[in-house]
């Protein structure tokens, strides 16, 4: 073929693929990049409503609160290091297709070019003149390992063991950030009370600070008195401060869960304390089926699945190999023969390896196997009591916390009977001002006992909720 018509071709050919393809690669341009985003997004959202699902999201509209239900579906749909683990999960799950692909026939092309050289040499009274020729191969390679005794079937099924051990991994990560978010909420919004209940006190403790003060100018109190109330007033603004700090930490944890700037965590909008209340039903006793169901559990099965398998692949580690192999493909050395039939080159092959010896390698390898089985079957064994530990736990607080809390919640309103006769009292003129205000104080003090009391009874309620999977 001839320089100018090679030329012409390739002229034409470029002349059909700018004025036919590029306009409509550009024209389709925007919709292709709308189709891939759309993709993106479905994928996206399949995710959440997947990890929204793990977690039993409408168990939280137990509680009356209208931003506790938000925070956590946030923290779900947000959270870096639950969209981590998510990650984590599809990478095991591509890892199973990878394993997967050992199970089929691998098929290369690899076309070859190589220019030889020959030595001019003399036998006897003959001489060879020195030669040169061009190769061209384009040989089809396909290798396959004939899975006679089924060992990369059992790889894939062992991956794929590991693969759900990962998902129930997943599992459990988003219920454990739901807890975590749950019991940050509870605990700021309780601040906010405390904060302002000790806001109240600390008033009360400076007035009964200056009141000693004007005591003791008359005559009616000692200077003892008067350091007293003044530690007293110096040690509530000292809790005071430490509720804010506590608070403040509690704010900017709340809002990394949410993906937000811990530095906007002062704006998160909350729900008053006192509203706040768990409307759901508590079962006096939690069934076997459940404990079975915890993600944890799930995820130790799925190991122990995988070690047992492990073990029959150590096993067929010591039969032999039989690969297969087949190439065909052309062979010439006349570039303008190259696809002519009689070039035509075939070669099929079966072959077995055996592994005569290799040190105490197998051997040690599916002893090494069994001695992970049962650190796997210990570890189940170890998880299972754990469950059922933390269920009667939290089974145990609930009912202890809500009785302590009943008890603060009467104690409240006796010291309330007794403020108002008190105040009758100070009205009456039997008793001073400064008498009726430390009863206030011890008031106000037991309502923030109860403010912890009501939130760690509802705390309790959300270990229980972790503490069975969600299956509540």
């Amino acid at each position: 073929m001839s320089k100018k018509l090679l030329l012409f071709i390739y002229t034409i050919l470029s002349f059909f693929i700018s004025s036919t393809f590029t306009p409509a690669i550009c024209g389709n341009i925007n919709e292709i990049k709308s189709e891939i985003l759309n993709k993106k997004s479905a994928k996206l959202q399949c995710s959440c409503e997947y990890r929204l699902s793990n977690i039993n999201i409408n168990w939280w509209e137990n509680f009356s609160d209208e931003y506790l239900k938000e925070y956590i579906y946030l923290a779900i749909t947000q959270n870096h290091n639950l969209k981590k683990a998510a990650l984590k999960s599809e990478e095991y799950r591509q890892m199973v297709n990878s394993t997967l692909s050992n199970e089929f026939p691998k098929v290369t092309f690899s076309p070859t070019f190589a220019r030889i050289k020959t030595a001019g040499n003399q036998l006897g009274d003959i001489e060879f003149a020195q030669t040169r020729s061009n190769i061209y191969v384009l040989p089809l390679v396909a290798q396959y390992e004939a899975d006679i005794f089924l060992k990369n079937h059992d790889k894939t099924k062992a991956q794929k063991y590991q693969k759900e051990a990962i998902e129930y991994e997943e599992k459990a990560a988003n219920i454990t950030t739901a807890s975590d978010v749950a019991t940050l909420y509870i605990n700021i919004i309780k601040l906010d009370k405390a904060i302002k209940t000790k806001e109240e006190i600390t008033k009360i403790r400076q007035n009964i600070y200056e009141l000693t003060k004007d005591r003791n100018k008359a005559g009616l109190a000692s200077v003892y008195d008067v350091t007293y109330t003044d530690k007293q007033h110096t040690q509530s603004q000292i809790e005071l401060n430490d509720l804010k700090r506590q608070q403040n930490i509690y704010l900017h944890e709340l809002a990394v869960y949410i993906d937000e700037c811990p530095t906007q965590a002062y704006n998160l909008k909350r729900e008053n304390f006192d509203n706040l209340e768990f409307k759901g039903k508590i079962p006096e006793c939690i069934s076997s089926e459940t404990i079975a169901l915890r993600p944890d559990i799930m995820q130790t099965e799925a190991k122990l699945k995988k070690a047992k398998i492990d073990i029959n692949i150590a096993k067929k580690e010591f039969l032999p190999t039989i690969p297969i192999l087949g190439v065909t493909g052309y062979n010439t050395l006349l570039l303008k023969r190259l696809f002519n039939w009689e070039n035509i080159i075939a070669l099929v092959g079966v072959s077995a390896f055996e592994k005569i010896y290799t040190g105490g390698y197998l051997m040690a390898n599916l002893r090494i196997k069994k001695i992970q089985f049962e650190e796997l079957l210990e570890e189940y064994k170890q998880t299972d009591l754990n469950a059922i530990q933390e269920i009667s736990d939290s089974l145990c607080l609930i009912k202890y916390d809500t009785q302590k809390d009943n008890n603060n919640l009467k104690k409240i309103k006796l010291e309330k009977n007794n403020l108002k006769l008190i105040e009758e009292r100070y009205k009456a003129g039997i008793i001073s001002y400064l008498e009726y205000i430390q009863y206030k104080e011890n008031l106000l003090s037991l309502e923030i006992d109860q403010c912890n009391s009501k939130a760690q009874r509802l705390i309790d309620y959300i270990s229980l909720y972790k503490a069975t999977g969600c299956k509540l």
